[in-house]
C-alpha cells in the first residue's frame, strides 16, 4: 500500500526518517549505501556519496531513496529521482515519492477510503 507524497511536503516528510539508503544501478550489480540525507530548496543533498556512486551516477543518474521509518509500525519513504554529482554533493531532484507499507490485518478502516490503512502525509 502507498501514499502518494506531495513534493512540496518532501522536506517535512523527510524529517520523520532518521535513516537512508540511496539506492542505484552498479556496474554489475544494483549497489545500496547508508547515506545522509538534507533537503536545500526542492533538491535532496546526500553530503558524503560513496564511491560507488561517485563512479555509476554520471552513466545512470536514475536514483530512488529508500528512508525506513522510525517506528515499527510506520511507513517507509521512497524517493525516486534524477541525481548529479555537483562539487562533492550528490543532488537528487525528485520525481515521485510515496509513503509505503503493506497492509497490516488489523488496521482500522481508512479515513482516506483507500482500501486499507493509508495515512495523510499532513
Amino acid at each position: 500500500m502507498s501514499i502518494v507524497v506531495d513534493l512540496e511536503e518532501l522536506g517535512e516528510a523527510l524529517g520523520r526518517h532518521p535513516t537512508a539508503y540511496l539506492l542505484l544501478s552498479g556496474e554489475d550489480r544494483p549497489h545500496v549505501g547508508e547515506v545522509e540525507v538534507t533537503m536545500r530548496a526542492d533538491v535532496l543533498v546526500v553530503d558524503r556519496p560513496g564511491r560507488t556512486a561517485l563512479r555509476t551516477v554520471p552513466a545512470r543518474p536514475q536514483v530512488t531513496l529508500l528512508l525506513p521509518p522510525a517506528q515499527v509500525d510506520g511507513y517507509t519513504l521512497i524517493v525516486d529521482g534524477e541525481a548529479a554529482l555537483v562539487g562533492d554533493e550528490l543532488h537528487v531532484e525528485p520525481s515521485h515519492a510515496v509513503l509505503h507499507r503493506r497492509p497490516r490485518p488489523d488496521s482500522p478502516p481508512s479515513a482516506t477510503d483507500c482500501g486499507n490503512d493509508c495515512q495523510p502525509l499532513s
